[in-house]
């Protein structure tokens, strides 16, 4: 409609002028209305825009497209707030002033102007902040004075602090953008203001010690119970909006951005310094998701895109290593160990960024083409001397014969081990050997054979060989246990294989527990660590009790005679000589317990074949599904068990010939679950001669019913979630096989993990000897590089990664054509007619 005053239709400045909302604004226009007039109704004419405040739009547009030296308009607001006095003590002028500067930042970055944008934020940092007012209005703006200890606490919803404009450059993914903001200091009276964004709520671990790992409490925080104790929070957070801040402190340009700006002026000799690396935080943002996302799964599918875009993220700067040297450099250095695994684990890794990343499950970093080539070397070469095993190349046969001959000089290899350690070991005299190494005449078999046996378990595959058939033997004596062939079963004779079975067990047992301590502080578990410590747990269990249960059980029994020849004098050597709930029965049923899972883990040492690995992995994924509709198939069992029992508790068999078998809970629940296996008839529930015909029948139709839905839903859902798990691992079978390949490769690349077991008792026991009789430090070897070279060399090689990657993701934005693209070509072309 056509308002008042207007014949034309055309909009005029000063109808408008009253519906903004922005008193400052409307000061300055009012103020110089014949800068103004033509400049805004021209705007307001031409834009169709459903705001109300259109005036407030056209004005900071003026703002924006400004491109005069004088900066004119920017001028005014100067002017402005030096001569009005009011704005020193009206609170609402200077919120309009807040707003104002806000909305002018934001409106460059939506109308993606990073020049507009620079030019601004240094008005703002050396002509507008210069003046006292704006001084003291920016300080209480954004900072805290605490009056005990004086100091400025920031705030976050000031002009700085979690900048909306900052925030959605971030969003954006805007480098240059993000990098404006990031470069702008306004030096205040007290103190001084920068952009900044708050991701403390989910990064807590960056603020205390105590949260550092896996950011969890440490054990003095463990035993608090806020829920019981009445602890609670006295408001509610806003998770969506520290999400906001989270998701864009994880962007690809925050992350490159801030790492420019804080190495600018980089002093690796300073210990304070706090170093920022990308990529470390892209995977403290990866790890952070995953834990928030199961907290909050209301959130899931959020936390679900920080994941997946810190992980492309992360493989897309690994692309840009130019060859072997600087992906392992990539690899060997992160500068958030501590956030994921204790010291002493972190001391012996060879590829910290490649634990980390088996850790968070990226399958694509450890399946990088890159990774595999490095760990392949790592893998067949020796820690000492750094020659390489030419496994690859050599034919089948040579390989079979090369393990065969590992396991039949296992003893010189370990005794040879046992000698090395009292000399102080492979890391004491790793350059020594080497140089010796280098000056040996490879010629001389025997000399050369002499020299591998010496440095056999130097290399990780020779432990992996070690280990896997010490494990065999193992497995041999259990079996061996299980059919005791001199067993006589008139006295108990405990056999050599019985002491050996428990002594490997403990020697296995100590070495996933050492595994599980150093993982513990970082809760970065592995599946198989966990399944041996409790698999080795059982066995030892087992082997205890059924000695605690012949010592203390057997001179209790009735027919017993006692034998000082005989083991703790007793002569019943069979387990069901001591009845059906003692220690030696439980022993047993333990060992059969124990003895199933040993043999399970074959599936463990599969996963290295890259023909039945990919079986291996399915089966362990397929377990978990089927453990999860187990839980459905239980409460179904339950219920309908209860139900059936309760109706055939009444009903009386008829005769000898009619009678049902559903006596008591045992047999219905029994009957129920074998029913999965083998269907029972419906003979169980008696037959038709039967009185109490009414709960009979309805007893068969809730039978009927949980047929139904076992058979006919549980089972075709356990198929069909089984079927989309085994797609999924076939979709990228060999990327899945070479993630669990991996985890398997790094374990034995630790060279704290040399012997097997029962030898690694032995190691123990020397290490412990050696450390009693103060030889335990012989001195650190010092490296060819110091480690503040070595970080140097690191964060040069992800300076020139963050460029090349910036000029990657260039080069992409110019072939893409996007939306905004097109709204600025369009508002381009429209101020060009208007000004022709």
């Amino acid at each position: 409609p056509i308002k008042a005053g207007t014949m034309t239709g055309k909009i005029m400045l000063e109808d408008e002028l009253k519906k903004s909302r922005n008193r400052i604004i409307q000061i300055i226009i009012s103020k110089n209305k014949d800068f103004f007039k033509s400049k805004v109704e021209s705007r307001l004419n031409r834009d169709h825009s459903f705001s109300y405040n259109q005036v407030d739009e056209s004005f900071i547009s003026i703002v924006i497209d400004d491109e005069s030296e004088e900066n004119t308009v920017l001028g005014m607001i100067k002017t402005e707030v030096e001569t009005n006095e009011r704005i020193g003590f009206d609170g609402k002028l200077q919120d309009a002033l807040k707003r104002l500067l806000k909305d002018i930042l934001l409106q460059c970055v939506e109308n993606e102007k990073p020049g507009a944008l620079k030019k601004i934020l240094i008005w703002l940092q050396y002509d507008l902040a210069s003046h006292k007012k704006m001084d003291f209005m920016i300080e209480d703006w954004d900072y805290e004075k605490d009056q005990r200890s004086g100091k400025y606490n920031p705030k976050w919803d000031g002009l700085t602090g979690n900048c909306p404009a900052m925030i959605r450059a971030c969003e954006k993914d805007n480098f240059q953008m993000v990098s404006h903001f990031l470069c702008v200091s306004i030096q205040l009276q007290n103190t001084k203001a920068s952009f900044r964004i708050d991701d403390s709520e989910f990064k807590q671990c960056n603020q205390d010690d105590e949260l550092t790992y896996k950011n969890k409490s440490k054990l003095r925080n463990f035993f608090k119970f806020p829920l019981l104790t009445g602890n609670y929070e006295q408001s509610p957070k806003d998770l969506l909006y520290h999400y906001k801040a989270f998701y864009a402190t994880s962007k690809p340009a925050y992350l490159i951005a801030k790492s420019k700006h804080v190495h600018k002026k980089l002093n690796f000799m300073d210990e304070n310094i706090a170093l920022y690396d990308p990529i470390s935080e892209a995977y403290h943002n990866l790890h952070i998701a995953r834990v928030q996302s199961s907290k909050n799964v209301e959130y899931k599918n959020k936390f679900n895109i920080v994941k997946k875009e810190s992980k492309e993220f992360i493989i897309k700067m690994l692309n840009r290593c130019n060859g072997s040297d600087e992906a392992r450099l990539f690899m060997q250095h992160d500068c958030k160990l501590t956030h994921y695994f204790n010291k002493t684990l972190i001391k012996n890794m060879s590829y910290p960024r490649l634990e980390i990343a088996e850790a968070e499950k990226h399958e694509e970093f450890v399946g990088h083409d890159l990774c595999q080539q490095i760990l392949r070397e790592h893998w067949l070469e020796s820690d000492v001397t750094g020659n390489t095993i030419q496994w690859n190349s050599s034919k089948m046969y040579d390989k079979m014969f090369y393990c065969l001959s590992c396991v039949l000089l296992m003893p010189f290899h370990i005794i040879a081990y046992h000698l090395t350690m009292l000399c102080g070991g492979y890391e004491k005299h790793r350059r020594n050997l080497a140089d010796r190494t280098s000056g040996q005449n490879r010629s001389n078999f025997f000399v050369n054979y002499a020299q591998q046996t010496w440095l056999h378990l130097s290399y990780p595959i020779n432990r992996f060989i070690a280990h896997s058939f010490s494990y065999v033997f193992f497995l041999a004596f259990l079996l061996t246990v299980s059919e005791n062939p001199e067993d006589d079963p008139k006295r108990l004779d405990p056999d050599w294989y019985d002491f050996s079975a428990g002594v490997m067990a403990v020697g296995f047992f100590v070495s996933e527990l050492r595994e599980f301590s150093r993982r513990y502080d970082g809760k970065n578990f592995r599946f198989w660590n966990v399944f041996d410590v409790f698999c080795y747990l059982i066995l030892i269990a087992s082997h205890a009790t059924k000695s605690a249960g012949f010592f203390l059980e057997c001179k209790e029994h009735a027919r017993f005679k006692r034998d000082p020849n005989n083991w703790f004098g007793c002569t019943l050597d069979e387990p069901h000589d001591y009845g059906k709930y003692s220690a030696v029965v439980i022993g047993y049923s333990l060992f059969g317990v124990g003895l199933t899972l040993c043999f399970s883990k074959m599936i463990y040492f599969c996963q290295i074949f890259h023909t039945i690995g990919p079986i291996a992995i399915s089966i362990k994924r397929i377990v978990k599904d089927i453990f999860l509709v187990a839980v459905s198939f239980l409460i179904f069992l339950q219920a309908f068990g209860l139900g059936i029992f309760y109706l055939m508790k009444g009903v009386k068999d008829a005769d000898d010939d009619c009678h049902h078998n559903l006596h008591a809970t045992g047999d219905v629940y029994k009957s129920l679950f074998w029913n999965l296996f083998d269907p029972v008839s419906i003979e169980d529930f008696g037959c038709s001669r039967i009185e109490e015909a009414a709960p009979r029948y309805l007893a068969m139709f809730l039978f009927g019913m949980f047929l139904l839905f076992n058979v006919l839903i549980l089972m075709n859902a356990l198929i069909a979630i089984m079927n989309s798990t085994l797609n999924v691992v076939n979709k990228d079978k060999m990327m899945q096989w070479k993630y669990e390949r991996t985890a398997i490769w790094l374990r034995y690349l630790d060279s704290g993990c040399v012997l097997p077991c029962p030898f690694n008792l032995l190691e123990m026991f020397v290490i412990l000897g050696k450390y009693l009789v103060g030889k335990c430090n012989p001195g650190e070897i010092t490296s060819p590089e110091t480690e503040q070279q070595a970080m140097k060399r690191y964060f040069e090689l992800v300076e020139k990664l963050s460029t090349r990657y910036l000029h990657q993701e260039e080069d992409s934005d110019k072939n893409d054509i996007t939306k905004e693209d097109l709204e600025n070509l369009k508002q381009e072309m429209l101020n060009a007619q208007n000004q022709h």
